[in-house]
């Protein structure tokens, strides 16, 4: 029933029943079954030509920028890179094979990030990308390799397992990725995972600032913010939670078990 939701784009934000049923491969009554009970709850509401996203949404939205642990520890970091190094700074997270900007902090270099939050990133170009898949288990790599073994060579990671495995052992072992205008005509990226999560750390400059920069600076601040950001999250600090607190450690682990 969920998977409903991921039909809708932006470039195609309404959608009928018919249309869903036919990209989802459901029958029409099953797909209306569904569409029902997500619009009982708020996830899913009706247009005069077909189906859209709810305001559950909207309030979901909310509800994770106010909640989520790893975006308020992230937050204070990703504002001192923007202010050291005058760059844009994204927070990334890996799920369900495909990885998502979950936060976008704007610098003043007056560069064009196409990826800001809520957009998900090419799974095997650009520094963030990289960085996740590096620190993924080798299982999990073997599971991406196995089902998308074309675009990895595509994407010059690899044109075997052999070669993928080689190229994400060396990413993790230097701590950190870095991408020359894959993403973005004119950027650069610089990418490192934060340690006990799915998530990591961007920082993307023009090429232009990127050239006069420190760059083995640049590499260590960022693998520093996001080890520091892991650090928090694994000392049991608390975020504001309506009534109480709750440790932040308890969805640290939950992040440790996928």
């Amino acid at each position: 029933m969920l998977a409903v939701l991921d039909v809708f784009r932006s470039d195609n934000p309404v959608r009928t029943a018919e249309e869903i049923a036919g990209n989802l491969g459901y029958s029409l009554g099953t797909t209306y079954r569904y569409i029902r009970e997500l619009a009982a709850t708020g996830l899913v509401a009706r247009t005069e030509t077909g189906f859209c996203l709810g305001p559950r949404i909207i309030e979901l939205d909310l509800a994770i920028r106010q909640c989520d642990p790893v975006l308020a520890a992230s937050q204070p970091m990703m504002r001192e890179l923007r202010d050291r190094f005058g760059c844009d700074v994204l927070l990334i997270q890996f799920f369900n094979d495909r990885v998502v900007v979950s936060h976008h902090v704007e610098g003043d270099d007056r560069i064009t990030v196409s990826f800001g939050r809520g957009k998900v990133m090419p799974l095997f170009r650009g520094a963030g990308s990289k960085a996740l898949l590096a620190a993924l288990p080798r299982a999990r790599q073997k599971r991406l390799y196995d089902g998308f073994a074309a675009r990895i060579a595509s994407d010059g990671l690899g044109r075997d397992w052999a070669a993928f495995r080689r190229n994400l052992v060396q990413l993790e072992s230097e701590r950190h990725a870095i991408s020359v205008e894959e993403l973005d005509k004119g950027n650069v990226g610089v990418a490192a995972a934060i340690p006990a999560t799915q998530h990591g750390l961007v920082i993307v400059f023009s090429t232009r600032r990127y050239a006069v920069l420190d760059k083995s600076l640049v590499r260590d601040e960022v693998i520093a913010a996001a080890q520091a950001i892991g650090g928090m999250l694994n000392t049991t600090p608390t975020v504001r939670d309506g009534d109480g607190r709750k440790p932040i450690r308890e969805v640290a682990d939950v992040h440790r078990t996928f």
